[in-house]
C-alpha cells in the first residue's frame, strides 16, 4: 500500500517528529554498534572529535591515554575545573570508554597490539614517525589485522617536506598554515600601517575549527573505508593534514589566486565575492544580513524605502556591487538605515516583505546574533533537542551539543558525556586481554597502565 501523502508542513512536521524525535533514539538500533575504535589521539581535539562522530553513532570507542591523563583535558576557560576536568573535554569523551598506556614502554605497546588485532579503526595524532618508530606504524599493525583502518591526523602530513619537521598539531597551526588567518579580520586601510590601525590584523577563527575540520574530514574518510572494506576485505591507511583539512574550506581562494593572481585580503565584516552578506547594527546589537541574489539585495532596498532612491529597479547585475569600494560606500548607507530599528524589527520587515512586498516571496534574509546563552534557551534548538542536559553517571547532569542532525532508523545518541582517565581500565583490558583485576592492578603499579 503506498504511504499517506502528506499535503502540508504542519503533517510533515507531526510525521517527522516521532521519527526523528532523540528523545527516543535509546528505543534504535546504532549504526556502528559492531565496530571497534582505537583512540590514540595525543594533545589533539581533531582525533578527540573524530572518535566521539563514530562512537555517537555507536562504535565502541577505546579512549587511550598516558597514564597522567591527555593534556586536553585540561584546556579549559580561564583554568575553570568541573569535578576534575576542563570544560573543552566534556564536550569530546562522549562515549567512549577511557583507558589508560605508557606506549613509552614495550610492555604496552605489545598490549596495544594485542587490541588492535581486534580493532576495526585506529586513530593517532602523533607526530609523523612515532608509530613507526614504536613498531606499531600502519606496515606493522596491517600484518596483523589486515582489514585494520589506520587513521593519522597530523600538522603537514604523512608525507611532504613539512612532514620532516615533526611539529606537533596545534590548532593555530592549522589556521595559518591553511591561509585562513590571513584573510580572516579587518581590513587595513588603503595607506594606513598596522601601527595606526592594531586591529586590523589576522584573525583567528573561532575554537578549534582547524581541529574540527580535519576530525570531521578524517570522520569521512573513515567511514568511506569501512564501507570500501565490505568490498575488498582489506583495511587502509587514511592521512590528513590539519592545514590542508581547514584550507578545503577556504571556497574559491586558490581559483582566484590561479586564474587572476589576486590575493584575497582582509575584508572585515564585508565579503569579497557576494553583496549583501554582512553583520549590520541596529537599535540594539547587530544582526546578520544575506542577499545572495540581485533580488534579495533589491529587496533590502525596498524593504526600507529606499527603492526609489537608490535606483533599485534600474539594477541589473550584483556583480558591480561587490568590488571593494562600492562594498564599503554601500555598506555605510545599508548600515545607516539598520541603526533605525531593532534587531527583532528589521527580522519581521523581512519576514512580512516575504509574504507582501513588491518582490515577494523574495526577501532578503535577516539573522539576529545571539549569544551562548540565549542559543542554549532558543526554543527551537530546545525543541529539537541539541542542548538537552546529559544524565552523566560521573558529572551529573551535563549540557553538551548532542543529535546535531536526526535519522530516523539508526539516530545518534550521547550516553555519557566523559570519564575519569583510566576509567574502565579493568573492564577493557579483561574483556579484550583476558586480564584479571590483580593483573591490572601490577601493570598499574609498574607504570604500564
Amino acid at each position: 500500500m503506498a504511504a499517506k501523502k502528506r499535503s502540508d508542513w504542519s503533517e510533515w512536521s507531526d510525521w517527522i517528529r516521532e521519527r526523528d524525535d532523540p528523545g527516543s533514539a535509546h528505543t534504535k538500533p546504532e549504526a556502528l554498534d559492531d565496530i571497534t575504535v582505537l583512540d590514540l589521539s595525543n594533545r589533539s581535539f581533531a582525533g578527540c572529535h573524530c572518535s566521539s562522530a563514530l562512537a555517537e553513532h555507536g562504535a565502541h570507542v577505546i579512549r587511550i591515554e598516558p597514564p597522567e591523563g591527555d593534556f586536553i583535558r585540561s584546556c579549559t576557560p580561564y583554568g575553570f575545573m568541573y569535578k576534575g576536568e576542563g570544560l573543552n573535554y566534556l564536550t569530546e569523551g562522549r562515549n567512549k570508554h577511557h583507558v589508560t598506556l605508557d606506549l613509552n614502554k614495550p610492555e604496552a605497546r605489545e598490549m596495544l597490539r594485542t587490541l588492535a588485532r581486534r580493532a576495526d579503526v585506529l586513530i593517532e595524532t602523533y607526530a609523523p614517525g612515532t608509530m613507526d618508530a614504536w613498531g606499531l606504524g600502519y606496515e606493522d599493525l596491517k600484518k596483523i589485522n589486515p582489514k585494520l583502518i589506520f587513521a593519522s591526523i597530523t600538522a603537514y602530513g604523512g608525507f611532504g617536506p613539512k612532514s620532516k619537521v615533526r611539529i606537533s598539531d596545534w590548532d593555530n597551526i592549522g589556521q595559518a598554515m591553511s591561509g585562513f588567518h590571513y584573510d580572516t579580520g579587518e581590513r587595513l586601510p588603503a595607506g594606513k600601517t598596522y601601527d595606526e590601525c592594531p586591529w586590523a590584523v589576522p584573525t583567528k577563527s573561532g575554537p578549534w575549527i582547524a581541529w574540527f575540520m580535519s576530525g570531521t574530514f578524517m570522520t569521512m574518510g573513515i567511514l568511506a573505508a569501512l564501507h570500501a572494506r565490505v568490498t575488498t576485505g582489506q583495511g587502509q591507511a587514511l592521512d590528513i593534514a590539519t592545514a590542508e583539512a581547514y584550507a578545503r574550506i577556504d571556497d574559491f581562494v586558490a581559483l582566484w589566486y590561479e586564474h587572476t593572481g589576486r590575493i584575497n585580503e582582509r575584508f572585515g565584516n564585508l565579503d569579497t565575492a557576494i553583496w549583501l552578506y554582512c553583520f549590520a547594527p541596529t537599535k540594539d546589537g547587530a544582526v546578520f544580513l544575506g542577499g545572495l541574489r540581485l533580488e534579495m539585495w533589491q529587496a533590502f532596498a525596498d524593504m526600507v524605502g529606499k527603492w526609489d532612491e537608490w535606483g533599485a529597479a534600474d539594477w541589473t547585475s550584483i556583480a558591480p556591487f561587490t568590488a571593494e569600494e562600492e562594498q564599503i560606500k554601500w555598506s555605510a548607507l545599508v548600515f545607516e538605515e539598520t541603526l533605525k530599528y531593532t534587531s527583532d524589527e528589521l527580522l519581521e520587515m523581512s519576514l512580512e516583505y516575504s509574504k507582501h512586498g513588491r518582490l515577494a516571496p523574495i526577501t532578503c534574509v535577516v539573522a539576529s546574533i545571539l549569544a551562548p546563552e540565549d542559543a542554549i534557551k532558543d526554543a527551537n534548538w530546545k525543541d529539537r533537542g541539541i542542548f538537552t542536559p546529559i544524565a552523566d553517571p560521573i558529572y551529573g547532569d551535563i549540557i553538551a551539543a548532542q543529535a546535531q542532525y536526526k535519522m530516523t532508523e539508526t539516530p545518534i545518541r550521547t550516553k555519557w558525556v566523559c570519564q575519569p582517565v583510566g576509567h574502565e581500565n579493568e573492564a577493557v583490558y579483561q574483556q579484550y586481554l583476558g586480564l584479571n583485576p590483580a593483573q591490572v592492578k601490577e601493570l598499574k603499579t609498574r607504570g604500564i597502565i
